[in-house]
C-alpha cells in the first residue's frame, strides 16, 4: 500500500502539487485524486481499493477548482479483501499549533484506538507548508513525547527521504495491547 501512496504522490508531483489551496481537506482531495489515478493505472494496484469516507466529491472538487471546505471532513482507506489501512491527514507548519494537532488530533486518534481500534496499522499524511521537512520531526516528537498516550519510544524515526517527501515511522503501544505501527508521509506542498 505504501507503493500506491509513493506512485499517487509522484503523479501529483507531476501536476505542480495543484490544489485548491493548501486547507486540509482540499490537499486530501487530491491525494484521493491521485491514489485513484495510480490504481487505475497500474495493474499491481487493482486489488486495492482506495474510498474515501464520509464525503462525496464533486468533480470540481476532484480537479481543485472547487473547494471542499463545505463537505464533511474526508478520511481515506486504502483496502483489500476486508483488511487495510486508514489515512488520517494533518497540515504541518513551522507553527507550534499545527505540529501539536497533528500529533494530538492525528497520532492519538490511533493511539487511543479511535481509529483503527483492531488494526495494527494506519497511516498519517502531514501536508508541509514550508519549503523543507527540516526542524519539523523534533518539534512534531516533542508533541509525543509530552502527550499522555505517548511518550518516550513513540518517536517518529526516519525512514526515506524523496524530493518533495519524506517517510518516517511510529510504534505505540495501546491499552487494548494492540501495538500499532504508524507509517507518516510528509508532503512538501510548494
Amino acid at each position: 500500500m505504501g507503493d500506491l501512496v509513493g506512485d499517487a504522490l509522484a503523479r501529483w508531483a507531476v501536476n505542480g502539487w495543484h490544489t485548491f489551496d493548501k486547507a486540509e481537506v482540499n490537499c486530501s482531495g487530491q491525494l484521493f485524486r491521485w491514489l485513484i489515478d495510480a490504481r487505475r493505472s497500474e495493474s499491481r494496484f487493482y486489488p486495492l481499493e482506495v474510498n474515501i469516507e464520509n464525503i462525496v466529491l464533486t468533480p470540481g472538487m476532484l480537479n481543485g477548482t472547487e473547494s471542499m471546505t463545505g463537505a464533511a471532513r474526508p478520511d481515506l482507506r486504502i483496502s483489500v479483501r476486508g483488511g487495510g489501512v486508514l489515512l488520517e491527514a494533518k497540515r504541518l507548519t513551522d507553527t507550534a499549533s499545527l505540529g501539536r494537532a497533528y500529533v494530538y488530533d492525528g497520532m492519538a486518534r490511533f493511539v487511543s484506538s479511535t481509529y483503527g481500534a483492531n488494526e495494527s496499522w494506519g497511516m498519517m499524511v502531514g501536508y508541509v507548508q514550508e519549503p523543507t521537512t527540516a526542524g519539523l520531526q523534533p518539534r512534531v516528537n516533542g508533541y509525543v513525547n509530552t502527550h499522555k498516550l505517548m511518550g518516550a519510544g513513540h518517536e517518529l524515526v526516519p525512514e526515506k527521504t524523496n524530493t518533495n517527501s519524506e517517510w518516517l515511522s511510529s510504534s505505540h503501544d495501546r491499552a487494548s495491547d494492540l501495538t500499532i505501527r504508524l507509517d507518516h508521509v510528509w508532503i512538501v506542498l510548494p
